[in-house]
């Protein structure tokens, strides 16, 4: 009797000890992915605070806008030209994306011409596997917040304040949106929004 009293109590604290080892593996990963979001949300702001009024060629010659993005497009990208910072910063031609491998912010060596094998890409939350663990170990998670990670664009039109989800807008004016509304999806976090005004919109 005693002994199956024993192998109870050994059972119920071995799966106590799982359930407490799993959800600290879930608050590990669910922290480790927010500092990611952060720094990802940090670096993007960045470069939109710092996109400027130049337009690029493509590989026909033809100029592009400053700054672009529609949701119809494949890929569908934001592509901006940004100063850069210091004393030998240089402008660069940066995109952001959601592709098979995660979000993606992608440069190019060249303002004008650039070829699409000539991009470099930097990898931001990534479609892991420590994201997909940390939604499954804590239940509900993955359902409650969303399992696909997703990045739209907004657009905040600083001459009639409408909100469009494309830019720049249909009239053809040459301006930049007063705001940009930044909208993400993260597995194991859910939906972040973030608002970010750019200086020298109209």
């Amino acid at each position: 009797m005693a002994v199956a009293v024993f192998a109870t109590v050994g059972v119920l604290a071995i799966g106590g000890l799982r359930a407490v080892l799993m959800a600290d593996h879930a608050t590990q990963a669910q922290s480790q992915r927010l500092a990611e979001l952060q720094v990802t949300l940090a670096v993007l702001e960045r470069d939109l605070r710092h996109s400027i009024e130049l337009h690029p060629r493509d590989g026909y010659g033809d100029r592009l806008p400053a700054l672009r993005y529609s949701p119809v497009t494949d890929p569908r990208q934001l592509e901006l030209v940004r100063a850069g910072s210091g004393e030998h910063g240089r402008l660069a031609r940066v995109a952001w994306r959601v592709s098979e491998r995660g979000l993606e912010r992608v440069t190019w060596p060249v303002l004008d011409g650039a070829l699409p094998e000539s991009e470099q890409v930097r990898l931001f939350l990534g479609r892991d596997a420590h994201a997909g663990r940390a939604s499954t170990a804590n239940g509900q998670m993955a359902r409650d917040t969303g399992d696909e990670l997703e990045i739209r664009f907004d657009f905040v039109d600083g001459d009639t304040l409408e909100v469009t989800d494309s830019w720049p807008p249909l009239d053809g004016g040459d301006r930049r949106p007063a705001q940009v509304i930044v909208r993400l999806v993260v597995p194991g976090l859910g939906p972040v929004e973030r608002r970010i005004a750019l200086p020298g919109a109209q």
